[in-house]
């Protein structure tokens, strides 16, 4: 674009009260996105407004040198732009709810339900048709721009962009992130300090290997997270703390002692991936398996609203600092060519032998000026490829499902879900989503 200097980023889906904030702020100080442009798209007005005048504020206060836009319009947003980041959620919370209260009629628990379980499933259906438009838009308006997409299901709306469309596509995930955090604590070193391999499906990876400095430290991590220490150090100083999002470790400790290798993401997602535990009461309040309700999440977006407005009104400081989030420092080696190694979800080009081609996966991937490449991981360990490996597959067939409408296929997939498991009430259950949800359903 003539006169500009840095990049377009379109961020479609901008009026998120939990997005908007960490991305601008995040751009905004980033040096390397200097003299670039930001626009903001939602199609909610009134967020989108919210949103936008935080910015603006935000701006003023950090001084930098970058042009803020919003634009109720998907086209003009995407138009010429370099990156394109996605946080949306179709049906948003009213749809979520569904997700969860009526399997729970049946008997079916979740923690989250934002992946896998029938949530996850029919929240992937949502969202493929939606998601996958948005990247046909970005074949017309801006070909050759990234897509950095935030939004769950992550891996089934990243697979759904790559196997539909010709745009390359990134999955961004920060729950590595409370892992390396709860390792530096435990060596006592800074977190630039702890190096894992790691791999496997979003919110479903697992570290293989652990050194500090350079020296293997893996069994000796292991050892220690198997006698309770990282969930020692994760609740130190949090007595009586109920919050669903807080890393209890409960459960992540329970696995590293049965399987001998640590899943690296939060408890309140692993424990979707495996039968049994959710079912029982007893077994959810021993490994302290906590439920992320609606209601919950609800008072989360109004809270976080309430605060947007609070600091637009002038009541309360805009924060001056960035966020954890990578997403800036990952558009930033791509724009300026400067290599980054970043956690990333990408299309399987053999960074797991293991997993089939073009199925995404989650490992170390390496960002510069050529794009997001996979680090190579290997093979994940036999009694953790027993784990991951149905879950891939099964992914593949909601993706195929929700591109092609395909009923029967998303029943399947519906039955080979560890949370539903077959018998007379699972098509009971799929029928009552799928009538619930028919309104987001259009590809059916």
């Amino acid at each position: 674009m003539e006169g500009r200097s840095g990049p377009k980023i379109a961020f479609v889906g901008g009026g998120s009260y939990q997005w908007g904030p960490k991305i601008i702020q995040d751009v905004a100080l980033n040096e390397a996105l200097r003299g670039g442009s930001l626009v903001l798209h939602d199609i909610n007005a009134d967020a989108l407004q919210d949103i936008y005048q935080w910015g603006t504020r935000a701006l003023d206060v950090a001084q930098t040198d970058l042009k803020l836009e919003k634009t109720l319009s998907l086209e003009e947003a995407l138009e010429g732009a370099d990156f394109v980041v996605l946080s949306i959620s179709t049906g948003g919370l009213d749809a979520t709810a569904l997700d969860l209260e009526i399997p729970a009629r049946y008997g079916v628990v979740q923690t989250v339900g934002d992946t896998v379980g029938p949530g996850g499933l029919f929240r992937g259906l949502r969202n493929i048709p939606v998601v996958v438009e948005i990247a046909r838009a970005m074949e017309v308006h801006c070909p050759h721009a990234v897509l950095l997409n935030l939004t769950n299901p992550l891996t089934v709306l990243t697979r759904a962009v790559t196997k539909a469309t010709s745009i390359k596509a990134v999955g961004l995930c920060h729950e590595l992130f409370s892992t390396l955090g709860m390792l530096s604590k435990m060596f006592d070193v800074s977190e630039e300090s702890i190096n894992v391999k790691v791999a496997g499906v979003n919110h479903f990876i697992w570290v293989t290997d652990v050194s500090v400095h350079g020296r293997d430290v893996t069994g000796e991590a292991f050892r220690r997270i198997s006698g309770g220490e990282a969930r020692e150090i994760s609740l130190s100083g949090a007595d009586g703390d109920t919050d669903p999002f807080t890393n209890t470790w409960g459960f992540r400790t329970e696995l590293c002692r049965l399987y001998g290798y640590l899943p690296a993401a939060g408890d309140r997602h692993v424990c979707e991936f495996l039968p049994g535990y959710l079912r029982d009461e007893e077994e959810r309040e021993r490994l302290d398996l906590r439920v992320t309700t609606v209601d919950v999440r609800r008072e989360r977006l109004a809270a976080d609203k309430e605060s947007v407005k609070r600091m637009v009104r002038g009541d309360e400081p805009i924060p001056t600092g960035r966020s954890r989030e990578e997403i800036s420092d990952i558009m930033a080696a791509m724009w300026t060519g400067k290599d980054s190694v970043n956690i990333v979800n990408l299309p399987n080009a053999g960074q797991v032998r293991d997993l089939p081609p073009g199925a995404v996966v989650e490992t170390y991937g390496a960002l510069n000026g050529a794009g997001a490449s996979g680090i190579v991981f290997g093979e994940l360990p036999p009694p953790v490829a027993a784990l991951v490996h149905p879950h891939v597959f099964n992914q593949e067939a909601i993706v195929q499902a929700g591109l092609t409408g395909d009923k029967d296929l998303a029943f399947r997939a519906f039955l080979n879900d560890p949370l539903v498991g077959s018998g007379p009430d699972a098509r009971k259950l799929f029928e009552e989503m799928f009538e619930a949800q028919r309104e987001h359903l259009l590809q059916f």
